[in-house]
């Protein structure tokens, strides 16, 4: 049988597109190593991003000339964790696994259902470790592969924050400006020094997530010294928390 080109070869490359600048620069990535018609931008809405997150996803959407392919639950974080029973924390987020990460792995298997040959792009950066050893054996066991442009061509955040700011001339989402990441506002996973930048900037979540301790009996900070969000406003952190991955977003200075 004569093998057909590329090109033409029955395949989806999907590629997680977050909201995030990372998962946007892959998405960049996939459409200058791969065919058009054979990238997927998929985006699972968890009703709770930051306003300036849903900007970014349609503005970037728009200069990549791409549309974005939406695979959600319908419910919001809050709607999980009350029909759940559970409040999520920083050692349970199963929001994320419910809203997002089974999301994915359904569209990704109604495609392999199709007959198409699936490539997963995710957007992590070197630093998250366990993440990127844990996709590519889940990957292999359902049956696609997963790659890691990032890693791979050894693109910084910061790489990736100002390729959208000045290549593409689309702002990341102003999360940035006091988060290290897009994830939704008041993110179960987040850490001390997390909770207390939403204390800052968004004490509305902060005050919601609040009570939703006192209904469900437990603080989303758990671990070896869990503490509840309103004593960690009273009792601040021992040491300063130095970011791993905070980026600047400025005016750009790329050149022409």
């Amino acid at each position: 049988m004569k093998q057909l080109p590329l090109d033409f070869a029955k395949r989806r490359v999907v590629v997680g597109f977050s909201g995030g600048v990372t998962s946007a620069w892959c998405a960049g990535w996939a459409l200058r190593n791969y065919p058009r018609r054979d990238v997927v931008l998929l985006w699972h809405d968890t009703k709770e991003e930051h306003p300036d997150t849903y900007r970014f996803l349609r503005e970037m959407a728009d200069a990549l000339r791409m549309p974005i392919t939406e695979r959600s639950d319908g419910r919001s974080v809050t709607d999980l964790f009350y029909d759940e029973g559970f409040l999520g924390n920083n050692q349970n987020a199963m929001c994320s696994r419910i809203l997002k990460r089974e999301q994915g792995e359904r569209f990704v298997s109604d495609l392999m259902a199709q007959g198409f040959e699936v490539i997963k792009v995710y957007g992590f950066s070197a630093r998250e470790t366990e993440r990127i050893q844990r996709a590519p054996t889940h990957a292999e066991s359902a049956g696609y592969k997963a790659i890691f442009p990032c890693v791979e061509e050894d693109v910084s955040k910061q790489t990736c924050a100002d390729w959208c700011n000045c290549t593409m001339g689309v702002k990341p989402s102003a999360m940035y400006e006091w988060a290290e990441h897009a994830n939704c506002v008041g993110c179960v996973k987040g850490g001390k020094a997390y909770w207390l930048a939403v204390h800052r900037n968004h004490p509305d979540v902060f005050a919601q997530r609040s009570h939703m301790e006192d209904e469900f009996g437990h603080s989303i900070l758990r671990g070896d010294s869990p503490v509840l969000l309103r004593d960690l406003v009273k009792r601040g952190l021992k040491r300063q928390v130095n970011p791993r991955e905070a980026i600047t977003i400025g005016p750009c200075e790329c050149g022409d």
